[in-house]
């Protein structure tokens, strides 16, 4: 796993006074039975209006953060993980496991007359070539590029500066980078009480039900080659605590989103970034947080513009609940749009 260059980190630490409450700020973290992170902690405690020292030192802690949660060597950081590679996942291997798909899904695909390769919409190589690139990126904290990293600090900052009432939140967390960098925008850009909510189901992709989506379906099938992205809970709040960021400001929501969601402690949110992949996923999620979207809030969608259901799931909700407002891409695959006043 990437380890914080302590060296960077204890400069950036100590070019801010700390204050005189830090203490006060252990022994509320022991009574919650929560990991006191000292640094970043005490330096939130100060004048908000200070910002973690001004705006070069929040954009240096914001730096290291991504460096920490992609994984990159460059600024002293390790790479995510020192596992052995495995061996690649060929086209052969996706071709075997469509064959495989057919006769799985063969109620559903008969009435049809299409195979599983052409409901996916993506052959063998480009399937292999997917996979493995999930396999090469899951070592590290997340799987997302500067662009998506740059979308959820720019947004946060709008809503932070805006006072946009509400908590954030990622539905889909998986390894926990993103919801990292949206705690640690909380520090660098001065608030000090929003709560940033980490929800996955810490089991892997849920099995969609293939009367629903069939494509979710099959490309879950598919997935299986990569242990369908399945992280744990204590590796994610490990992760937090190496970053000094697991306070009483950070809060799990283990389980199916069907089951966690609408029940959550959650009143209002500002910031909602949904990467539940597939149609059944998306819409639970949806259906559970939207209403508690503040206007002027962001929902970021991850996975639209994937081959899966979940641009149908967000298509659908947006027309049932006449919800007009532009759909922003932030790439290839990433959409977003701000709640109307």
């Amino acid at each position: 796993m990437a380890q914080l260059d302590t060296t960077r980190y204890d400069s950036i630490r100590r070019s801010v006074p700390l204050p005189h409450n830090g203490l006060a700020a252990r022994q509320s973290a022991m009574e919650s039975n929560q990991t006191y992170s000292a640094p970043l902690i005490e330096d939130e405690r100060r004048d908000p209006a200070i910002k973690l020292g001004g705006a070069d030192l929040s954009s240096m802690w914001l730096a290291l953060i991504r460096q920490y949660i992609r994984g990159e060597p460059d600024g002293g950081l390790s790479a995510c993980s020192q596992t052995a590679g495995a061996a690649l996942i060929t086209a052969e291997d996706c071709a075997a496991r469509l064959a495989d798909a057919d006769r799985v899904f063969a109620e559903w695909l008969t009435p049809s007359g299409r195979s599983a390769a052409q409901v996916a919409g993506v052959g063998p190589a480009r399937i292999a070539a997917a996979l493995n690139h999930m396999h090469h990126e899951s070592r590290c904290l997340t799987m997302c590029d500067d662009v998506l990293l740059d979308n959820v600090v720019a947004l946060a900052r709008e809503v932070i500066e805006r006072r946009v009432p509400g908590d954030f939140i990622e539905a889909g967390a998986w390894r926990g980078g993103m919801t990292i960098l949206m705690r640690a925008a909380l520090t660098a850009f001065g608030d000090m009480n929003r709560t940033v909510w980490v929800a996955d189901s810490f089991a892997g992709l849920p099995a969609p039900n293939p009367a629903s989506d069939l494509r979710d379906a099959i490309w879950h099938h598919l997935m299986r080659a990569v242990g369908l992205l399945q992280s744990d809970l204590d590796a994610v709040r490990s992760a937090f605590a190496r970053a000094g960021l697991l306070d009483r400001r950070v809060r799990f929501l283990a389980g199916w989103f069907a089951d966690t969601l609408p029940d959550a402690p959650i009143e209002r949110l500002a910031l909602m970034r949904l990467d539940g992949d597939w149609y059944d996923s998306t819409r639970d999620a949806l259906h559970a947080l939207y209403p508690r979207l503040s206007p002027g809030g962001f929902v970021i969608v991850d996975d639209y513009g994937l081959p899966t259901g979940c641009a149908r799931a967000v298509d659908e909700y947006r027309v049932q609940h006449g919800i007009d407002a532009p759909l922003v891409w932030v790439n290839q695959q990433a959409v977003y749009w701000r709640k109307p006043s």
